[in-house]
């Protein structure tokens, strides 16, 4: 046989064996489907050189289940019903999603390092990724998900259209005083949640603001991003308070600050720039209870390592009283 027809046939011969044989990749219809009460989710990580070498940790609810390489993908089963899934580097969420009631459903998610939001893909797409993708090893034993609170304390990201533009401005009167939270227009492509003890109060944009009737003493309220920020307020009726919800620009630390009665002329020019916002009527849905009462936990928690100063705080009291 020609030498040279022969080297040919050897690298076609390669090429095959590379392209065809079985085990670099495993194909979707290699997985047992999901049963009538699982929700069966594959988490593809689309390829990026920067970060590319690390591996991404995937949580669903409160359990860390699986890691995701660059340019693969991860198996990972869930019980149907409320199934919040989110992305997770050196601590921090980078990236979430609700799968809320999808018995029976296999779905495709699509995700990239430094992408803001993970992507639900169709079927087709998602397997062409499967196709030319491998699995990553699973993880030997689930962990606690950390950054579980987190996300839930920011439901915006998770899809949750929960605001409105405000009706009307909610005025302090004898038997109460309004605490008004406002956000300037830093870091304007994220939303950040505020919660209180009565549960999620709402979610500020850039350039809003929300106002909450509460009864004279104390009260505390929450926010996340990176790190939580607890603010404590000792209401008098009669009495307005503002805190702003203040974003770091580098790292996006929140920190909910209270704004001082001598602050009053800065105060005043902030707020004309400020869009008063509330809660759609419908937006205590079952979806959205269910979360409330896992940050409701940890709010309690936060409250109560105060009493042992485990906890800090922010106070606005009196001298913030307008």
């Amino acid at each position: 046989m020609n030498s040279i027809r022969f080297r040919h046939l050897l690298i076609s011969g390669y090429l095959a064996l590379f392209m065809f044989a079985p085990g670099l990749a495993v194909a979707a219809d290699e997985i047992t489907p999901p049963t009538a009460d699982e929700t069966l989710i594959y988490v593809m990580r689309e390829g990026r050189f920067a970060g590319g070498g690390g591996k991404i940790w995937i949580a669903v609810n409160d359990q860390t289940v699986a890691r995701v390489k660059n340019k693969g993908h991860a198996v990972v089963r869930a019980k149907a019903g409320r199934i919040t899934l989110n992305l997770a580097t050196g601590g921090l969420s980078a990236g979430q999603i609700s799968l809320d009631d999808r018995p029976g459903d296999t779905v495709y998610l699509k995700w990239r390092l430094g992408d803001l939001t993970i992507r639900e893909v169709n079927e087709a797409e998602g397997q062409k990724f499967l196709r030319k993708s491998k699995q990553t090893k699973p993880i030997k034993e689930n962990r606690a998900n950390n950054e579980e609170v987190a996300v839930l304390i920011n439901l915006s990201r998770l899809g949750f259209d929960a605001m409105q533009p405000a009706s009307a401005e909610v005025v302090p009167d004898d038997g109460h005083a309004v605490v008004t939270f406002f956000r300037l227009s830093e870091v304007e492509r994220f939303e950040y949640g505020i919660w209180g003890e009565q549960g999620f109060v709402g979610t500020l944009s850039a350039n809003s603001s929300i106002g909450i009737s509460v009864a004279p003493g104390e009260h505390f309220f929450i926010a996340g991003n990176v790190g939580k920020s607890l603010l404590k307020v000792e209401a008098e009726a009669g009495k307005r308070y503002y805190a702003l919800l203040d974003i770091g620009k580098m790292i996006g630390r929140v920190r909910l600050t209270p704004v001082a009665l001598n602050d009053s002329a800065k105060l005043e020019g902030w707020l004309n720039d400020i869009e008063g916002t509330e809660l759609v009527p419908d937006a205590k849905s079952d979806r959205i209870k269910e979360r409330e009462l896992i940050v409701m936990d940890f709010l309690k928690g936060a409250v109560e390592r105060t009493v042992t100063g485990k906890s800090d705080f922010h106070l606005l009291g009196s001298e913030h009283a307008f």
